[in-house]
């Protein structure tokens, strides 16, 4: 009795290879990238590199990711698969099969199915993996490793989720098949389709939803509100872009539909007819499709976009080799002492000093607008902006320059804000976020030529910008540092920095780091900061975005290609028949070809146009988000997007093209070279 199960199922996958082919590439798609993620996370060899720690932790959220996309994913391809099986199961049941062996059946189809893709995609991606190792290597300049070990754990873990899912997808469909009449599967394809209905309610809804998530995009003016409202922009325009697809599509077509001059035309009669139809059965999946599209682009776009800048951002960012915060706790006349330590520990392990500053500066969050820079004593309640407030004497050790200031004079400089003009005050907020009566006399600005040459550690940051505000002195700094801190007429400095810049290489820099960590207490540092050492970190955290990101485009363009597949695939069924109906009617071959062509091309580029739009209308949000990780070029992000938008055009084109070959083979039953 077994084998004849077995049989029925081996019959039922080799007579529905034209599903079931698919089905299998798509989940062994899911099951490699999922695994190199995971393997990633855990490679000991990348663990060992500069930076690879950081790029381990980036792949751990893209694991969660992953599992979450392909369990939707794979579940709606499962429900599209016994859809089309259904007269199949149906005929099972007139052959006098009970629902328990139809479900036998289908759980030896589904097993088979999962082992395929399992073993498969474990496979391949052991090897890519590998692959992927290597590339990672070459990226962070490290030591290529030719042994070969596999992730034992990852491809467990992985396989036994994957698992999980075909359990769970097969007890869905058993239980549908226990609580429906089989018998009536045969009848399904006889049943009236009812005629598509107009759903104003919900087409209007859909814009709002849509011109609601566009506004948060546009009216976002800092890159604070930009994260904030990103969740929500999100949902209103996947909400949106659902509910037009879903209503809008037939609402717009029911109304050519009333329109006589138009639709008692021929060609247009067949086009409108037929998109209803169409529309209703296939709108969910082409909004799937548009919604996928958009990941892709603004997913690749970014990481893209972050990846090629690093370098040169993490030039401002750590414009010094070393910069060492000495402990509060030293006393002035102390600073002398510990910083000749240092000199001494750079000698010991042979770093050659080229230049060593001692300096203070006051670092608050606020705003600056309206000719008044104002501090915040709880920063993470507003749009905020990193200040800097330091002495000339300060810039001009740290820049080597000689510049001059007024004693009414201000020198400042903005990275990623909006420079002021004219004159600007100085003050606080109260706890209760009420402003201060007490503010500084009012300063001239001076546009500084650059930036301090000071490290801020500005690679991820809430800061909506930074702007650096230069002193003619130090008790004007001083002064300055009282509105902000609400004391007196002068306030003391903050923590004393010692920014050292060297010639030695990269080897002895790491040397001279790692003996200031170990010996702390000698040097009396409460942070030290090493150019070489950050700029690593920085890149495995880029890296990895850029990595993940990859991955993750990877899959949102094959669920997008194989939805066009599905969705091909599901139209030629049906209109196969409406084919055959259309001849016995007196049209021409050449006549119901031209109508379901348009058709096509319409389904085709409608979820590609509305993606480049979403795509277009996200970029104002997106860019200033991408600031808030060091502060991206736009002219930089605007090419790269459009360069994304142009070769994702000719990869959905192609793939359209082979999708097309099949539905064509449906309802022409011709074979298409």
């Amino acid at each position: 009795m077994r084998s004849i199960y077995a049989r029925l199922a081996g019959n039922a996958l080799s007579k529905n290879k034209i599903i079931y082919v698919p089905y299998i590439i798509s989940t062994i798609m899911m099951i490699t990238i999922t695994y190199i993620i995971f393997a990633m996370s855990t490679d000991p060899v990348i663990s060992q590199i500069e930076g690879g720690a950081s790029l381990q932790m980036i792949m751990v959220f893209g694991i969660f990711v992953m599992y979450n996309v392909s369990f939707f994913f794979l579940f709606g391809v499962s429900r599209f698969v016994i859809k089309q099986r259904k007269k199949e199961l149906g005929l099972y049941s007139v052959l006098g099969m009970q629902k328990k062996h139809i479900i036998r059946v289908q759980f030896i189809e589904n097993l088979a199915v999962f082992l395929i893709s399992s073993i498969s995609g474990t496979v391949i991606g052991i090897v890519l993996e590998k692959v992927m190792q290597l590339g990672v290597l070459k990226v962070y300049h490290a030591e290529a490793d030719f042994g070969w070990d596999i992730q034992i754990l990852p491809a467990l873990v992985n396989l036994a989720a994957f698992a999980i899912f075909f359990l769970v997808f097969f007890l869905i469909n058993a239980v549908g098949i226990l609580r429906s009449n089989t018998l009536e599967y045969m009848k399904e394809e006889s049943k009236g389709e009812k005629r598509p209905k107009s759903n104003w309610i919900l087409a209007i809804a859909g814009g709002l939803l849509l011109g609601a998530g566009y506004w948060l995009s546009f009216r976002s003016q800092s890159a604070t509100k930009a994260l904030n409202f990103f969740f929500y922009a999100v949902m209103l325009v996947i909400l949106g872009t659902l509910a037009l697809f879903v209503a809008g599509s037939i609402t717009i077509l029911n109304t050519l539909k009333k329109n006589r001059e138009y639709y008692y035309k021929t060609s247009h009669f067949i086009s409108v007819s037929g998109m209803l139809y169409r529309m209703k059965r296939n709108a969910a999946t082409l909004a799937t499709i548009c919604i996928f599209a958009t990941m892709v682009l603004v997913t690749l776009s970014s990481v893209l976009t972050l990846y090629t800048t690093v370098r040169s951002l993490a030039e401002t960012w750590y414009p010094v080799d070393f910069n060492v915060t000495l402990d509060s706790s030293i006393k002035p006349e102390e600073k002398n002492e510990y910083i000749g330590r240092l000199r001494a520990g750079a000698e010991a392990v042979g770093l050659q000093i080229d230049q060593i500053v001692e300096y203070t500066y006051f670092n608050e969050f606020g705003s600056v607008d309206n000719g008044y820079c104002v501090a915040y004593p709880n920063y993470a309640a507003f749009d905020t902006s990193e200040i800097f407030v330091l002495s000339l004497e300060t810039y001009n050790a740290v820049n080597g320059t000689d510049l001059t200031l007024g004693e009414n004079e201000v020198g400042v400089f903005v990275n990623g804000g909006k420079m002021p003009s004219g004159q600007i005050r100085f003050r606080a907020l109260d706890p209760e976020y009420h402003a201060k009566p007490e503010e500084s006399e009012p300063f001239t600005i001076v546009p500084l030529p650059k930036a301090p040459k000071m490290s801020y550690g500005g690679s991820v940051s809430i800061a909506d910008g930074v702007y650096y505000f230069v002193m003619p002195s130090e008790q004007a700094q001083r002064k300055v540092g009282a509105y902000f801190c609400s004391s007196s007429e002068e306030v003391e400095m903050p923590r004393s920095y010692v920014l050292i810049n060297t010639s030695s290489d990269r080897a002895t820099q790491l040397r001279l780091n790692e003996d200031l960590k170990n010996r702390r207490k000698e040097y009396a540092c409460w942070n030290i900061e090493c150019r070489v050492e950050n700029i690593d970190e920085v890149t495995g955290i880029y890296g990895g975005l850029f990595f993940l990101g990859v991955f993750l485009s990877i899959a949102f363009l094959t669920i997008t290609i194989l939805n066009m597949y599905f969705s091909q695939l599901l139209q030629g069924y049906e209109d196969s028949r409406r084919f055959a109906i259309m001849r016995k009617v007196g049209l021409t071959r050449k006549e119901i070809k031209s109508s379901i062509n348009s058709q096509i091309v319409v389904v085709f580029l409608l979820p590609l146009l509305v993606a480049v739009i979403h795509t277009m209308a996200a970029y104002p949000m997106v860019n200033r988000i991408l600031r808030l990780f060091g502060g991206c070029e736009p002219r930089s992000f605007l090419l790269i997007l459009a360069g994304c938008i142009i070769v994702f055009a000719l990869v959905y084109t192609i793939a359209y093209f082979f999708t097309r070959r099949t539905y064509l083979k449906l309802v022409s039953n011709t074979k298409m070279v």
